[in-house]
Order: C-alpha cells, then structure tokens, then sequence
C-alpha cells in the first residue's frame, strides 16, 4: 500500500497552492496585478525546485532559456513590452522545472499530485457549479471565492433560452476549456497515460462549459482517448465500437437539433462577431500582410494587433509568428514535431497538435511548460536510442 508521509504531503499541498494561483487565469485590480501574483507563486516552485536539485542546472534546461531568451531579445530591438517579462518568467519557469521532473523521481511525484489536484479541483467545481444552478437556477460564484480580488465573466444569452455558460473556478468558459486542455496534455504526458478517467472527465467537463472552440476540442479529444482505449482491441471490436460511438454521435445531434445550446454554437461559428470575427479579422490582414513576418516579427508591442479587439483568440501560432516572425516559427513548429516523433506515440501527437490553434497566450507558463516537457520527452527518447 502506497503511503505519503506528512511532509510529504505538505509539500504536495504547497506545489498545488503554487500551481492554483501561478497557473490559472485571474483579473486582479490594479494594485494586485495578475502577473505580479502569479510571478510570486511561480518564483516559490522556482525556488523549491532548486533545493530539490542542490541549484544544479540541467544542460538542456540551460540551452532552452537561451535559445528563447536570445530570440526574444532579437526581437525586443523592433519593438519591447512587458510581454518580454512574461515570456522570460515563464522560459525560466520550464527550464529549471522540467529537467527536475526528469531527474528527481520524488520531485516528479510531487508535481503530478499537484498537478492532477488541480484538474480534479477545477472539475469538481465546474460540476457542482453545474449542478447547483441546473437544479435551483442559483449561479455559485466560485471563480471570486478562489480568487476574491477577480470577477469572473458569466454571461446569459437570453436571445438563446437563457442558456448560462459557467467556468467554475475559472473567469470564463472558454477560460476553462483552453487551460484544462494544456493541462490535462501535461498530465498525460508525464504520467504516461493517455486515456485516463481523468482525461475523459475533463473533455465531458469541457463539452458542458458551452464554449464553443472548447465543445470542438474537447468532442475531438475524445474521439482520440477512445482510439486509445481501443488499441489493443481486434479489427473488428474497433468497428462496432467507432460505429456505435458516431451512431450515438448522430443520434443526439439529431435530438437536440434546436436546443438553446445547438443554436448558440452555430451562430458564433457562423458570426462575424466574437472570437470567430476576431479569428477572421486577424487571418485576413496576416494573409495580406505576411511578408512583413518572413524573418522576423514585430516585437513584443506588435503594430499588427492594434486593429484587431482580441489577437489572442487567433491561436498560439499566429500571435508567435507576428511576434517573432515566421523563420522562428518554423523552427519552433519542427522542433516540437521532431521530439513528439521521437516519442512514437502518433495519437499522443493528434491530441496534441490543436495546442497551437489554443487560445492562449504565447507567453503563458502552462503552454511554455507543456513545449519543454514535449522536447524533453523527445530528447530522452533518442538518448535512448542511442
């Protein structure tokens, strides 16, 4: 019987506080600036870190930040924000953490607890959440009890049978859906499983949320954990099942055809407001204006986003191809592919390829962290090899 002593425990407890507050989404008022909050958490994973490795820096870590921090100080010289602050904490972050994980078995144990109480955390919340409103009516504000200094965004689309979208713990639905997704990716990875119970909870979680990018995502993730269930399963089984699974598919298409839901995302696909205008808009003016970004980017205060509400909702890609330019981003793109063929693992790669169209910045800690991890995963793998 496995058994965690109590300190432990307690250093379980402190990474999953770290990760609470260093890694989910939040607005704080002025005076408590968002990334202010989440430097500090960030810097004590840091810091933990380095004692649990006697400060000693990993080679590959050491070669990750400045390759990263090279290319972003190339690219400050054309235009610098506080962006650049962000990118760096979180190169930073990546590059002392994800070596740790490799080499410290206890260290890696203590990550993954932290890391699966948060996923089980932002569930259990979006359920009860869920739950209390569709049987009382009563909406739960949890997003401001975790982070009483923030306000989340719920919004009634009235014009749409007064359908509630909700985030639990998180400012938004869409907010759930981006985030859980990079960390369920990491949680797969590191602990080598891919169709977990824990995996299918969060693509049912993420359907439930009504964001719509997240219901397309989440449906397609899941088409992926059940080809993994199935792998092991004869030709034939593997038939019946897919057939069975788009018969039920097509089954309750067909019967919630006009529900509120339904017709909400169908219109905000076929709108051009919203994230899928904003999406429209920025693909527009990038086909028109590529060439601009063939060597290198705009920097840290890109002139490109100034006509465009929400760059952002544009995907990881393109905001890092604006930013850096597309020479970097190629080379960013083949080398993330080349490590994930190194893993032989061509589902793991569809599950994990949609993480560039994500809606998240490029500078954000999670996304940084699951790259490194991937090229990590990849390098080890070809020492194996070797």
């Amino acid at each position: 019987m496995l058994t965690i002593k109590y300190s432990d425990l307690l250093k379980r407890l402190f990474l999953f506080i770290c990760l609470l507050y260093g890694f989910v989404p939040f607005e704080a008022v002025a005076i408590l600036r968002t990334d202010r909050l989440h430097l500090v958490f960030l810097i004590a994973i840091i810091i933990y870190t380095l004692f649990v490795t006697s400060f000693k820096l990993n080679k590959y870590g050491g070669l990750f930040f400045i390759f990263f921090i090279f290319i972003a100080l190339v690219n400050a010289f054309i235009s610098i924000g506080h962006d650049i602050v962000l990118f760096a904490e979180s190169v930073l972050f990546a590059s002392i953490v994800v070596p740790a994980l490799y080499s410290h078995e206890r260290f890696r144990e203590q990550f993954i607890s932290a890391l699966r109480w948060l996923i089980v955390f932002s569930i259990t919340m979006f359920i009860i959440q869920f739950l209390v409103y569709h049987i009382s009516g009563h909406i739960l504000r949890l997003h401001e009890l975790v982070f009483p200094f923030s306000q989340a965004r719920i919004a009634e689309e009235a014009s749409f049978g007064n359908l509630v979208r909700m985030g639990g713990i998180y400012i938004e639905p869409g907010t759930y859906s981006n985030f859980m997704y990079i960390y369920i990716l990491i949680y797969t990875i590191l602990t080598k499983k891919l169709s977990s119970f824990l995996a299918f909870a969060t693509a049912i979680s993420t359907i439930l949320t009504f964001s719509v990018w997240g219901m397309i995502f989440a449906s397609y993730f899941l088409l992926i954990l059940i080809l993994d269930k199935l792998k092991k399963k004869s030709l034939i089984v593997k038939i019946i099942i897919l057939f069975a699974f788009i018969s039920v598919g097509l089954y309750i298409s067909n019967k919630i055809v006009n529900d509120p839901a339904v017709e909400y995302a169908v219109k905000k696909l076929d709108s051009n407001k919203g994230s899928t205008g904003y999406k429209k808009q920025a693909y527009e003016k990038y086909k028109s204006s590529y060439e601009k970004f063939l060597f290198i980017g705009e920097g840290f205060i890109p002139e490109f986003k100034k006509d465009i509400p929400s760059l952002q909702d544009s995907g990881v890609l393109l905001n890092i191809s604006i930013v850096f330019g597309i020479f970097f981003t190629t080379i960013f793109i083949l080398i993330f592919f080349l490590s994930l063929i190194q893993l032989n693992n061509y589902l793991l790669a569809f599950a994990t390829a949609p993480m560039f169209i994500d809606k998240i910045y490029y500078w954000d800690v999670a996304f940084i962290l699951l790259y490194f991890i991937i090229i990590y995963e990849g390098l080890l793998s070809k020492r194996k090899e070797n």
